[in-house]
């Protein structure tokens, strides 16, 4: 055996998944994807182990603008040549050409599976769990359809109603949640317009958005709009005035649930409330699917309480592992 080590080359992919099997999970094959590929808003570099000038291992390592205290990490070897310190080398090759590089973080993340040959891999390496997700899908009619609570004048406190995805308010309310859910990995310095390209355009496939908004009064007559508590954003491209895009009756909407940190001075009891409220309105007809991360503490509470119900399940489950 003859390993060399080298940047990566056009057609390396091609000839590395001759190799490698079908990727075991979302977060690899989302990886696969980023092999190679430069990004000009920061340090990202790819190198391939080559067996016999044969490529059978390679590894990319890259910064993120969204989170720039970490690198991310993945590197994969082809199943007849692990455990030969194949990937132990990438792996201090990658971090040697970050330190080199100029790549402003030495830190490192890495999202597996949970028992997976990745996961095994990664906490060698002396990585540790920092963040768990679950995609969860919600049944259709898993909670009864809500009553808003009203004001002693008997005027809504609470209101629903569709926000454009363009809007700038919920743009921010979208950035708040993300930055306070993230805070164990802290968000850079972006703005709103990335914000919303990443999140609430169509480019990210966003098509719809709808908010609970707490705090409404009456004033005069006129009602005061309140501030946004919670919100859901769907990715389902599907137009309900278009008879010919009716969805399937079992079909799944992708949806970003999300809320304010203390809105309209809300507890956190409150905050579970409003997003069940939303929840309930989103699965009256159909079922979703909702990421969750352990961070979320409302939404959490409201989806383990689904889970214990047998009106939700778990479809897929990730981990963030870390090393500082």
């Amino acid at each position: 055996m003859s390993i060399d080590y080298r940047p990566w080359q056009e057609d390396d992919d091609l000839r590395l998944l001759e190799l490698w099997p079908d990727a075991d999970s979302a977060p690899a094959q989302a990886f696969r994807a980023r092999l190679g590929a430069q990004d000009q808003s920061g340090f990202a570099v790819t190198l391939v182990a080559t067996d016999d000038d044969v490529p059978v291992a390679a590894g990319v390592c890259y910064a993120s603008v969204w989170h720039p205290q970490r690198l991310w990490l993945y590197v994969e070897v082809a199943p007849d040549h692990r455990h030969e310190g194949i990937g132990r080398e990438l792996v201090s090759r990658l971090r040697a050409a970050a330190s080199e590089g100029g790549a402003g973080a030495s830190a490192l993340r890495t999202r597996v599976t949970p028992e997976s040959t990745g996961e095994g891999f990664a906490r060698s390496l002396g990585l540790v769990e920092a963040m768990r997700s679950r995609v969860v899908r919600v049944d259709a009619g898993a909670l009864p359809l809500p009553t808003l609570p009203t004001n002693p004048d008997g005027s809504d406190a609470e209101s629903v109603g569709d926000l454009a995805t363009g809007s700038v308010e919920l743009t921010r309310a979208v950035e708040a949640f993300y930055r306070a859910v993230h805070a164990w990995d802290p968000v850079g310095d972006v703005s709103i317009g990335a914000v919303n390209k990443q999140f609430l355009s169509d480019t990210a496939g966003a098509y719809g958005a709808v908010v609970l908004r707490r705090g409404v009064t009456a004033e005069g007559g006129q009602g005061s709009q309140g501030e946004i508590a919670a919100f859901a954003v769907s990715y389902r491209p599907f137009d309900p005035a278009n008879p010919h895009d009716e969805p399937m009756p079992n079909e799944v909407a992708d949806v970003l649930l999300g809320y304010v940190p203390g809105a309209a001075g809300a507890t956190e009891a409150q905050t579970g409330a409003a997003l069940e409220t939303l929840l309930a309105l989103l699965v009256s007809d159909y079922p979703v699917e909702i990421e969750v991360d352990d961070s979320m503490g409302p939404l959490v509470t409201v989806v383990d309480n689904l889970l214990d119900a047998g009106v939700a399940r778990v479809v897929t489950e990730t981990e963030t592992l870390v090393l500082d």
